[in-house]
């Protein structure tokens, strides 16, 4: 097995340990996400008003696509795909329990970033929250992003902001850990941790478990992230967070102190 294929596997196996959130029902699920992120449903709806076909790179537990497949216009296309089987089983049981309240029947399948299995200009819109940071090459996705879009067509891709608190804090942690490993000559040993500790917490989901255990988390300069979005017509940036949940009262504005980017980029 090659160094990538291994990184994969271990990327897998984490997202299958710990689909993104909590784990819990549906309601509490999209609580919590939107809690963290409530800045996230406005965009959702606009996404979901403006496209008949949308790609879900990364669908997680399926809790985004259940809100636009409940605001798309009756007979569009949703599909969603993750690497994570564990995920894509939640969001099609999320999905069927869902049903009567969506306009659009969503589709679901494991799948992969970095080689997506559609056609070239499939969709109107591909829409990717927090995900291709975490890939091996994220130029590669972006790439396949590109490709699958109609000419015309709205790529909306959030990434980890560079610089930005959270993320350098997580970065630091990171290599606190990587320190601890080389010494005691462990892997992934705080992950291990907290994981066996069932540290999945009501309000900040896996945020602590992804910190320290994912096997990729990249982060963005505003000339970074124009360059791995050079192949796009245009180029719009928007910085959302920090994710304080209920303790932050303007967490639906745009803030200059955000620490996801909002790309939207247009083929």
């Amino acid at each position: 097995m090659t160094s990538d294929s291994t990184e994969l596997q271990s990327t897998r196996a984490f997202w299958n340990a710990n689909p993104c959130g909590v784990h819990a029902a549906f309601a509490l699920q999209k609580s919590q996400r939107y809690a963290m992120e409530p800045w996230l449903p406005e965009q959702l709806l606009r996404i979901a008003k403006l496209h008949t076909s949308i790609l879900e790179v990364g669908c997680g537990q399926g809790v985004d696509s259940i809100v636009l497949c409940s605001n798309m216009k009756s007979g569009s296309r949703y599909f969603g795909i993750d690497y994570s089987e564990q995920s894509v089983e939640v969001a099609k049981a999320n999905a069927k329990s869902q049903s009567s309240s969506m306009n659009v029947t969503p589709m679901y399948a494991t799948g992969n970033a970095e080689s997506l299995d559609f056609g070239d200009a499939s969709f109107q819109a591909v829409y990717s929250m927090g995900v291709l940071h975490h890939t091996a090459r994220p130029p590669v996705a972006v790439s396949e992003v590109l490709r699958v879009l109609e000419v015309g067509g709205k790529a909306y891709v959030v990434l980890y902001r560079r610089p930005s608190l959270k993320v350098g804090v997580a970065k630091l942690l990171r290599c606190f850990q990587g320190a601890l490993d080389y010494i005691f000559r462990t892997d992934r040993c705080i992950y291990h941790v907290l994981r066996s500790k069932s540290s999945h917490s009501k309000y900040f989901g896996t945020m602590f478990l992804e910190c320290f255990g994912v096997p990729y988390m990249e982060w963005y300069s505003r000339d970074e992230v124009s360059r791995l979005f050079s192949g796009f017509s245009k180029v719009e940036l928007k910085t959302y967070g920090p994710n304080l949940g209920r303790l932050n009262p303007f967490g639906k504005s745009e803030t200059k102190c955000g620490y996801f980017w909002w790309v939207e980029a247009t083929k």
